[in-house]
């Protein structure tokens, strides 16, 4: 929970700078698809640990964690794939196959 806990403070503090910068008028289409990359994929992340920590228990339908392990999958599939993430971040990188 501890490793987890980090996760999401680093996390928050990335998008924290990408709304500061937005706010600010900055181009935050780098850090963005950094955050929502991280987001969709920490959630995935979060919500297996806590479905393992619940056992058998985490699949029952009466408890909550079986539907966030549901329904934030969607975050990584939702408004652009980790896919489309990846693609962004590396056409800033110079490393996309498309070029720029």
């Amino acid at each position: 929970l501890a490793e987890l806990q980090t996760e999401v403070e680093l996390l928050r503090s990335l998008v924290y700078r990408c709304t500061e910068g937005y706010i600010n008028g900055e181009d935050m289409t780098r850090l963005a698809s950094m955050a929502k990359l991280k987001a969709g994929r920490l959630a995935r992340e979060v919500t297996d640990s806590c479905l393992q920590y619940y056992g058998g228990m985490g699949f029952m339908n009466e408890t909550l964690i079986t539907r966030f392990y549901r329904d934030l999958r969607l975050v990584s599939i939702g408004g652009g794939a980790d896919e489309v993430m990846l693609g962004i971040l590396s056409k800033f990188m110079g490393t996309h196959p498309g070029g720029q």
